[in-house]
């Protein structure tokens, strides 16, 4: 008997460290024009829901917002676990009508994007099991680490991470959406140093 459960809870610890963590950043910045366009939300979600129905039973999908610093709604954090009760498509329809509805939401809109701080300070990103990181936003970096339009300009660079992400996988969807070739170049550039210098494997989604 003893014998059977060293093993039950040798499998349990096995599968539990397995579980990887989807952890979904949503920019609610001004600039990011997920909250402005009906048909950018809608792309955005159809990503979404591919990615969340790619998880299994034990998986977490974890939705967080991000932009000012000082707005009170950024602390929220919705978390699911894909079950047999909750399935990856109820979770993912859950999500995508959420971000469906942030066109309608005018009164979300927030004046600066913190998305460096927002990936240093955020904890449970689990990178030890190989999770992803997709965060929905143009990408642009405007905060007291740095001027957006400068970055813009190539001027000015992210500041070097302050975290260990290795393991992780980092994705911004809609990088660049509206910005001229230029510009999106510079910004992309800008992103694949900080992922690399922060460990994590970098994918950028360009509409």
């Amino acid at each position: 008997m003893k014998k059977f459960l060293t093993i039950s809870l040798l499998i349990f610890a096995a599968s539990t460290a397995q579980a990887k963590t989807l952890t979904i950043g949503i920019d609610l910045s001004a600039s990011n024009p997920l909250l402005s366009h009906k048909n950018f939300a809608h792309i955005a979600s159809q990503h979404v829901t591919s990615e969340i129905n790619k998880l299994k039973d034990g998986d977490i999908v974890r939705v967080k917002t991000f932009g000012s610093r000082k707005d009170a709604l950024n602390l929220l954090n919705h978390s699911f676990e894909i079950s047999r009760r909750m399935k990856s498509n109820k979770v993912a329809g859950i999500v995508a009508n959420y971000i469906q509805s942030l066109p309608e939401q005018k009164e979300v809109s927030q004046n600066s994007t913190n998305l460096v701080a927002w990936l240093e300070f955020t904890s449970g990103f689990n990178c030890a099991a190989n999770s992803q990181i997709l965060v929905i936003t143009d990408g642009l970096e405007s905060s007291s680490y740095v001027d957006g339009n400068l970055l813009l300009q190539g001027k000015k660079s992210l500041p070097k991470p302050d975290i260990d992400l290795k393991g992780c996988g980092l994705t911004l969807y809609g990088l660049g959406a509206g910005w001229i070739p230029q510009q999106v170049k510079i910004v992309r550039k800008e992103w694949e140093h900080w992922a690399e210098q922060a460990g994590a494997s970098f994918t950028a989604i360009i509409p």
